[in-house]
């Protein structure tokens, strides 16, 4: 199941930044709950864009804190067609977590999840191979 946050309507990256760029971690290294994942879609794999600790890294280790909620997904990508997944450790999605496929990204292309020990990583499953990263929980 995909659910969209409201007010996230024709939002772009970086609009419903509260200006604190410092508050999207905490101390121990897991993001912050309630934090947006926006990566660009490369074919070649995902670029982070925000939060700023995985600007510009391909495919990031996400480290988030255990049964928190966060948001996952991209708004800007290659032309080429992509979705998101949230896999477990036998690659299969869990729960409803994934999107449609889209040459686009945008609000469709965002997953609003819990994290959860059963989520292991997030893949592009048209490129598999290549656009995917691990999730990782800290208590």
């Amino acid at each position: 199941m995909v659910t969209l946050a409201a007010g996230c309507a024709d939002e772009g990256p970086g609009e419903e930044d509260d200006g604190d760029e410092s508050n999207d971690v905490e101390p121990d290294g897991a993001l912050e709950p309630d934090t947006r994942i926006l990566f660009d879609a490369q074919t070649s794999g995902w670029v982070g864009i925000e939060p700023d600790e995985i600007a510009d890294e391909e495919n990031p280790t996400l480290t988030l804190q255990a049964g928190e909620q966060y948001e996952i997904g991209w708004f800007e990508g290659d032309g080429a067609t992509h979705n998101i997944e949230l896999v477990d450790d036998n690659d299969d999605v869990v729960g409803d977590y994934q999107t449609d496929e889209a040459e686009e990204g945008g609000d469709e292309q965002l997953i609003h999840f819990e994290a959860t020990d059963e989520i292991a990583q997030y893949v592009c499953r048209l490129h598999e191979t290549t656009m995917r990263g691990d999730m990782q929980l800290e208590e």
